[in-house]
């Protein structure tokens, strides 16, 4: 009866390397995951690829189907793989790279088995060729041989940290980049030092109370994440048709009045007309996806992303607006805290599943306008404390003209009233010097799990729904204006 061959999977092989050569994620995800023992056979053609992709990331240097094939010509090795033919059999082999992790781990889980067998098959070699005087002494080191390796056995949920280490390493040393953003740029300079760009697997909640402007703000996060990074943005509006985001999107970019693009070109300028043509074209060519499903169920929601992740591996970022309309579908007697707890958990899961941030538009309870300081708290997120303990950051927004006149309560002292007074009116007044419908609105980073929290002021232009940032001079004086009357909360 012929020796059947060692467990392996070339395919699964194929697919590893392909994946490392064309994703510097990709490569991250599998470098210290597998080595040249998890390619089946001594010196085989993809345990070659592998220690020519492994010597070009110890230097430092690109991986690409050019360098790997250069660094397989300085190791005399290109003919004896196939030559660059099959590299690029590799790379073609590559469908996707969501599905990654279950091939790396089919490399592991046949490399753990042949070494099992191959220690099975030795121990019986070493009774059939040694003498065995002790039994008891070579079933000690058969058995210490069998658990060396049965200890390297998959279990699922638990690494070494020194695994965990040498991927964060890896993925450190190719991601870096020089302003210091790890994750998805979004645009906004103080924001993205606070946050160091949106990250894989984390949820961040947007929450205002009505008309502040959170879609709007959501909408210019989704348009600069996909505008600023090579990434798709998928966006589910519960709350508005796609065309009228389209139509947002089209102001924003464009700088014209959302009344004008309401009602038509035939109320636009000469240059108008040729700005809006050109936004269109910018929006129409951006990897921006919309499902304005009303009354979308979460598991829709899940179902849906899990879809558009494995049609567009480049999904970066989900932006989900809002929290307050999605359902489970479940039973009716349930309350609805429950519900939204339920809503935010399993959001929290899938943004770590498909790895990427996931945005939540939330709204803030009443309790705000009923206080002298409209400023907002975490304690102001409606419906559920579990929306704060899920997300990884939350943006509460405070728009200071939102509130035409300061209303006090009757313990405010006149001097208080008149401090409140004067600090609004310098800080409107600097801010009309920005433009004529510039807004001050601030972004409160009130909660940021990896980071600082903080404030940031950013220039709200609502008729075209467009944020800004504001320029150094701007935020200089704004702080000044708050140190003059004791209330600066605004880092330099």
């Amino acid at each position: 009866m012929a020796k059947k061959t060692l467990p392996h999977n070339i395919e699964a092989e194929k697919i590893v390397l392909g994946s490392m050569i064309l994703s510097s994620s990709a490569l991250a995800q599998c470098i210290n995951a597998v080595d040249e023992t998890h390619f089946f056979g001594e010196r085989s053609p993809n345990a070659l690829v592998y220690q020519a992709i492994k010597n070009r990331f110890s230097k430092r240097q690109p991986v690409d189907l050019q360098t790997v094939t250069d660094e397989l010509l300085l190791m005399k090795e290109l003919e004896n793989i196939g030559d660059i033919d099959y590299l690029k059999e590799l790379t073609d082999s590559v469908i996707g790279f969501s599905n990654l992790e279950f091939y790396i781990v089919i490399l592991q889980d046949h490399k753990l088995l042949r070494d099992f067998l191959t220690t099975l098959d030795q121990i019986r070699s070493n009774y059939d060729t040694e003498e065995v005087d002790e039994i008891s002494q070579f079933m000690i080191r058969s058995e210490t041989a069998l658990k060396k390796v049965t200890e390297m056995r998959r279990i699922e949920k638990f690494r070494t940290a020194k695994e965990i280490s040498k991927r964060v390493e890896a993925e450190l040393q190719i991601m870096s980049r020089e302003d210091g953003l790890t994750g998805v740029d979004i645009g906004f300079r103080k924001i993205n030092q606070y946050t160091h760009g949106l990250q894989k697997g984390e949820v961040t909640i947007i929450a205002a109370r009505p008309s502040v402007g959170k879609t709007a703000f959501a909408l210019n996060v989704a348009y600069q994440a996909a505008r600023l990074n090579p990434i798709s943005v998928g966006i589910f509006s519960l709350e508005m048709p796609s065309e009228q985001l389209v139509r947002r999107l089209i102001a924003t970019d464009a700088t014209v009045s959302l009344d004008q693009i309401q009602t038509g070109s035939r109320f636009f300028s000469g240059a108008q007309k040729a700005t809006v043509a050109q936004s269109i074209k910018n929006i129409g060519n951006s990897k921006i996806f919309i499902d304005d499903t009303a009354g979308i169920r979460l598991l829709d929601i899940v179902a849906k992303s899990r879809q558009l992740k494995a049609a567009h591996e480049d999904l970066g970022l989900l932006v989900i607006d809002y929290i307050g309309l999605i359902t489970t579908g479940e039973k009716k007697n349930e309350s609805r805290q429950v519900e939204v707890s339920n809503i935010s958990r399993q959001l929290k899961e899938l943004a770590r599943d498909l790895k990427i941030p996931v945005i939540v538009i939330s709204q803030l309870s009443r309790e705000v306008d009923k206080r002298d300081d409209k400023r907002p708290y975490l304690s102001d997120l409606r419906e559920s404390g579990s929306i704060e303990q899920d997300a990884d950051l939350v943006f509460l927004m405070y728009r200071p003209g939102y509130y035409k006149t300061l209303g006090f309560s009757k313990g405010v002292s006149e001097t208080e009233k008149k401090r409140q007074k004067e600090e609004r009116e310098k800080e409107q007044a600097l801010t009309q010097e920005m433009g004529e419908n510039a807004e001050l609105v601030e972004i409160i980073i009130a909660k940021n799990r990896n980071g600082k929290t903080g404030s940031v002021p950013l220039l709200f232009f609502k008729n075209f729904g467009r944020f800004d940032n504001p320029s150094e001079d701007y935020e200089k004086r704004l702080r000044m204006i708050r140190e003059q009357h004791g209330s600066s909360d605004i880092e330099e």
